[in-house]
């Protein structure tokens, strides 16, 4: 296993991709390509999905700098063995976080294998609570297919693919409401805050099973 322990051996990891704060959300983020999501593409061309106008993508076409550094992050990782990534993103997380990380601001799973390098970077940060949003259902009933398990300190909250219809057949959920529209388990309440999560974590908490977000 690789070993990082000092900022300057990390900068020579910085070909392996970054992880970044967010004034928004607690703790860091890692963020990849919005354009290169599999079923999030597919769903972008589809009127009533959450992808349909996608926020991350127009946020890549209006900041060249966010682009270019979001597609850098799965350029880097597709390029990068997964025991130097894992100890890249493992070194950052603890060096930057103060306890809780965000998986995919923007963009999504890219393989079974992402996931378990995923897996292998909450089980190197104990201390740390992960939370992962995917429409990539079919990645993780594969992983578990497989024998992998789920860290107690990481979260996979799998989303619905249609606004407004419940995601179902999965331990923890993502859902989107519209005006109009009731919420569809635990209502995000980051609009009347600025967008900010303020001093709630539920998206982290195993103890709530769904999640809705109104539609921005």
């Amino acid at each position: 296993m690789t070993t990082i322990t000092t900022v300057k051996k990390a900068q020579e990891f910085g070909k392996i991709g970054r992880i970044a704060s967010n004034t928004k959300i607690p703790g860091t983020t890692h963020s990849i390509d919005a354009f290169a999501c599999i079923t999030g593409s597919k769903l972008a061309k589809l009127e009533g999905t959450p992808c349909f106008s996608c926020y991350a993508r127009k946020l890549q076409k209006l900041r060249p700098s966010v682009d270019k550094g979001w597609k850098a992050n799965l350029e880097k990782y597709n390029a990068a063995s997964s025991i130097d990534w894992v100890a890249a993103m493992v070194f950052q997380i603890d060096r930057y976080t103060d306890g809780y990380h965000r998986w995919f601001v923007s963009g999504d799973l890219q393989s079974v294998q992402m996931l378990q390098d995923i897996v292998d970077v909450c089980l190197m940060t104990p201390s740390v609570k992960h939370w992962l949003p995917t429409q990539e259902r079919g990645f993780v009933k594969a992983y578990k297919k497989e024998g992998g398990t789920i860290p107690d300190n990481l979260i996979v909250r799998v989303s619905s693919g249609t606004v407004n219809v419940e995601m179902t057949g999965a331990d923890h959920t993502s859902n989107l409401f519209t005006k109009g529209h009731l919420p569809l388990g635990k209502e995000c309440k980051a609009q009347s805050r600025a967008n900010n999560c303020g001093d709630c974590r539920a998206c982290w908490d195993k103890d709530v099973p769904s999640i809705s977000y109104p539609k921005h």
